[in-house]
């Protein structure tokens, strides 16, 4: 009986390949970009799941009011793990270095030193050698196989030395290689490349001792692994707890220290000090939604087309009842049709996921096997999704028009249709408005981003990014003044201007002390708290920024030496302090800041005032910053360069570079650097435009196809119409009306779930485009135009149908 079935389902999908070849490919289209997001939601939860008991492995967080970050000083930790021996505690910090053998030398940013206990907590296993029980030595390290292979090349690194400059102020360690570790999974939130054993530093620089009673330095991380059953809130209080009593005052009252999940990290966790960016849980729940409205529009495509077509089908229903089919037989015959079309349709699916697999990875940077596709977990899913898509088409064929009687569907097809049509037409008509809401919404949806990113690309910095270079300076430069460097490289005819700064670019601006006028009484305790950036003399000058008020530091006056510069929001926040006719720009110029850090400022001349110069992404308001000149802190070459001649001017600077550094010389354009810094809205603007692109083409097409089916069934009210004189214009028009008036009632539907949803990712940013109303007529009239050209084909193919061909058995 099932052969039969399979026979008769074979037949007449083949003599309706049309209706077989639009739900057969958009079912799969549909299914394809599902299994794909899928892929993608799933890796983004995978995140650090694959160390053993992730679930009980925490990292500490210190609160400390205007900042929070996943590290602390280390008397505080230190204390931690005294007074908590039965707890595993793993710390380790991340420092820049120049490592390399002497023939191949690179800047790391972060080289990790870590205790043994580093891999107590994490899973990270060695491919070769040794890890744990070598970094109770000093001298020791491991690496990842993609480090090794960047200084070692194919040879076998376990038991070779890498010379590191930089770990701690210039001085230079040697180490062994002890280990190779496996390749750390990408669903990680932090991927060590290089790991220096403790006892490295402890040997070379008694270094644990030194920082024994150490509170300026914040930069310690500790990950621990709990008991089960452990109750994290009562632990993170004892924590605290015992941190004030280590601080003895040097801590704020409302500091706090708290513990974070492993697994929480990367898609709940935006904090300060992050080791790498992480993901977002919004961005995740989000393309969770899209995969499941893509979904959701192949099926109503599925499910319409089936609908439609249910309306030919009440003759054939007739006849097998006629001639002795049961209401069984005929709803299995319905069921194994739709069957073979969900499998086909699968098995394309599979088919296109596989296909597009390199692409998706180019966009989302994730990687993934194609034998992800064959995984028992997926196969179920796709069954799943094809027999539930199954049974939704065929439950109207296969349980009401079984039921008619063939008397009456066989004495009258116009009866039978417009019997079925009165059952089918509302319940299409929904799922076309639900198809076309969809589109809209993610039409709009993109748009916006993609207005949002060429903002945020193109936005005025206050500064020319475009001649900014940043280098980082090597260990031996550090700390000094006006460099050789800085000397040499402003005498290359390209190069405008040199000096250095405390951040790179673009700057999270972690740094923050209190400020306050000279002179007005300010109690200590009330002294704002204001970030600063420490720079060179000639900051401004190669930035390319001019003062508003005042001047810019003047290397030629021994005052400005410890002089600062404000910008607008520092002056706004500090300018509180003045009497109330002295709070301008003009009257702040020549006056004398303190501060509560007397190392940094002592009595320092403002010497001007600039605009808000964007230091920092737009996710960021701009802070109040007080710049000020001093060689503490600063780690970063600042080059101005003409940019109709970088090249030239980077080889100058290059040729300079090596014969004053001994390190390789590393670049990077500000544009650059801040475009990178918007990667991740990058790919979802081009996730968002994909999607969106396959919503419309998947309703367009679902239209198309049903708008063949309406045709066919509306030929004789055509023919009677051209008839009575209608042109084919009006016809086309009759069709088109209809399936205007549905997409007017998707753009009303949508365009409020768009703007809330929309407006609330904006918010994200401090400074963003305007939601007006031009998105939403872009997205509307975009799906209308495409919704009339589906049904308009369709409808001009009806019109030329000669009348006398339809009418002549009538």
């Amino acid at each position: 009986m099932l052969r039969n079935y399979l026979i008769i389902a074979l037949r007449s999908l083949r003599r309706h390949l049309g209706y077989t070849a639009i739900n057969v490919v958009g079912l799969a289209v549909g299914i394809a970009a599902c299994l794909l997001i899928g892929l993608y939601v799933q890796h983004q939860w995978s995140h650090d799941r694959f160390h053993e008991a992730a679930d009980r492995i925490h990292r500490v967080v210190g609160d400390y009011g205007e900042t929070t970050m996943p590290a602390t000083q280390w008397p505080v930790i230190e204390a931690l793990q005294h007074q908590n021996p039965s707890l595993t505690i793993a710390p380790f910090f991340t420092a820049s270095a120049v490592v390399g053998p002497e023939e191949r030398r690179f800047n790391e940013d972060q080289v990790f030193i870590a205790r043994p206990s580093f891999f107590d907590v994490f899973t990270f296993p060695v491919r070769r050698g040794t890890a744990r029980a070598a970094f109770d030595r000093p001298y020791t390290a491991v690496l990842t196989p993609t480090v090794a292979e960047k200084y070692f090349g194919e040879t076998d690194p376990v038991g070779k030395t890498l010379e590191m400059t930089g770990l701690r102020g210039d001085e230079t360690v040697s180490v062994t290689v002890t280990g190779l570790l496996e390749p750390i999974p990408d669903a990680s939130h932090f991927h060590p490349g290089i790991l220096v054993s403790w006892a490295t530093l402890d040997a070379a620089m008694n270094f644990t001792e030194e920082m024994r009673e150490n509170w300026s330095g914040g930069a310690f991380r500790a990950y621990l692994k709990v008991p089960e059953g452990t109750d994290h809130s009562r632990l993170a209080d004892q924590f605290t707890r015992q941190a004030q009593e280590r601080a003895a005052g040097r801590w704020d009252r409302d500091a706090r220290l708290r513990l974070q999940p492993l697994t929480d990290i990367h898609l709940y966790s935006d904090l300060d000090f992050e080791i790498e960016a992480n993901g977002s849980a919004e961005t995740v729940y989000l393309f969770f939604g899209i995969a499941l409205f893509i979904l959701l529009l192949a099926g109503v495509n599925f499910v319409n087309l089936a609908l439609a077509r249910s309306v030919e089908r009440t003759q054939e229903v007739g006849v097998r009842k006629a001639i002795g089919a049961g209401q069984g037989h005929i709803a299995w015959q319905f069921l194994v049709e739709a069957l073979v079309l969900t499998g086909c349709a699968a098995v394309l699916a599979l088919v296109l996921a596989a296909t597009a697999l390199p692409l998706f990875h180019t966009v989302t940077e994730a990687t993934f096997e194609p034998s992800v596709f064959v995984e028992p977990r997926l196969l179920a899913l796709l069954a799943g999704i094809a027999l539930v898509t199954a049974l939704g088409s065929a439950s109207y064929p296969a349980f009401v028009l079984s039921r008619f009687d063939p008397a009456t569907v066989l004495g009258s097809r116009s009866r039978g249709a417009g019997r079925t049509g009165r059952w089918s037409s509302p319940l299409r008509r929904g799922l076309v408005v639900f198809q076309f809401a969809v589109a809209v919404t993610l039409g709009t949806a993109t748009v916006v981003a993609y207005w949002q990113l060429d903002y945020l690309q193109t936005a005025d910095l206050g500064f020319e990014t475009e001649q900014v270079v940043t280098v980082p300076m090597p260990p031996d430069a550090q700390g000094e003044g006006r460099t050789p460097f800085q000397q040499e490289v402003v005498r290359r005819p390209h190069v405008l201007a040199a000096t250095q700064a405390s951040p790179a670019l673009p700057a999270r601006l972690l740094r923050s002390t209190g400020f306050a006028f000279a002179g007005q009484g300010v109690p200590d305790d009330e002294y704002k708290n204001v970030q600063f950036v420490t720079v060179g003399p000639t900051f401004f000058e190669a930035l390319g920024v001019e003062p508003v008020t005042g001047r810019s530091f003047d290397p030629g006056r021994p005052a400005d030496s410890s002089g600062v510069v404000l910008n607008r929001a520092a002056l706004d926040q500090l300018a509180t302090d003045l009497p109330s006719g002295r709070r301008t720009a003009a009257a702040a110029v020549g006056r004398s800041l303190t501060s509560s850090s007397a190392w940094l400022v002592d009595r320092a001349p403002v010497v001007g005032v600039v605009d808000d110069l964007r230091l920092r992404t737009l996710h960021d308001a701009v802070a109040p910053t007080v710049f000020v000149r001093t060689s503490l802190l600063r780690d970063t070459y600042y080059l101005r360069v003409d940019a109709t001649q970088a090249d030239q001017a980077l080889s100058e600077a290059r040729a300079v570079w090596e014969e004053v550094h001994d390190a390789p010389f590393d670049y990077t354009f500000a544009d650059q650097a801040f475009a990178s810094a918007y990667r991740s809205e990058q790919r979802a603007g081009t996730l968002f435009g994909a999607f969106a692109g396959l919503a419309l083409v998947l309703a367009g097409l679902g239209l198309f196809g049903l708008a063949a089916f309406t045709a066919r069934q509306r030929q004789k009210e055509v023919a009677v119409r051209k008839a009575v004189g209608a042109s084919m214009g009006q016809i086309v028009r009759l069709f088109s009306t209809d399936v205007a008036r549905l997409v007017g009632v998707a753009i009303v539907i949508a365009a409020p779930v768009a703007y809330v949803g929309l407006q609330r990712w904006l918010n994200t940013f401090a400074d963003h485009v305007d939601l007006g109303p031009l998105p939403f007529v872009l997205a509307g009239g975009s799906v209308l135009l495409v919704a009339v050209l589906s049904t308009g084909t369709q409808a001009l193919q009806a019109a030329r149908i000669d009348p006398a061909t339809v009418l002549r058995n009538e």
